[in-house]
């Protein structure tokens, strides 16, 4: 059961936890809940990124596995060696398209999440410079009025 010394011990942990973060006092939750939405959202695009990729890396390889399955057959069916470099040259095709397009869907994935990271610190930067201007206006403000009160 809860006592009245609690409340007063967890509101003095979760203060201590918003300094940790640069936040003075519990009127700052809604600066933390903005970070953490900016991490959801960072989190959540990287992971629709990474499933996209996954996607179509599978994909990619499903239908490159059937079409190496087709060139080799054509092995069975080569007659003269024309054949034989006609089919090696399908399996080649195929193999060189495979990797070509695994290559593109990195590449992707690699720009989607240079992205996200981008947008995030662009973000945070963006929150920090207004931090700032917050602190140094009140710092103006209490220079300010200790000068006309002292």
């Amino acid at each position: 059961m809860a006592t009245k010394n609690e409340a007063p011990v967890g509101f003095n942990r979760l203060n201590a936890v918003f300094a940790w973060w640069g936040l003075s006092g519990a009127d700052n939750t809604g600066k933390l809940d903005g970070q953490f939405k900016r991490f959801q959202a960072f989190a959540s695009d990287l992971q629709k990124a990474y499933g996209e990729t996954y996607s179509a890396q599978m994909s990619s390889l499903l239908g490159a596995n059937e079409r190496i399955g087709r060139s080799l057959l054509e092995f069975v069916r080569c007659r003269r060696p024309q054949d034989v470099v006609a089919a090696e040259s399908s399996v080649m095709a195929a193999i060189l398209e495979e990797t070509s397009l695994q290559t593109k869907t990195w590449l992707e994935l690699s720009q989607k999440v240079q992205e996200c990271c981008a947008n995030m610190a662009r973000e945070s930067a963006s929150e920090i410079s207004q931090w700032e201007n917050e602190t140094l206006m009140s710092e103006a403000v209490s220079r300010h009025l200790s000068r006309t009160l002292g």
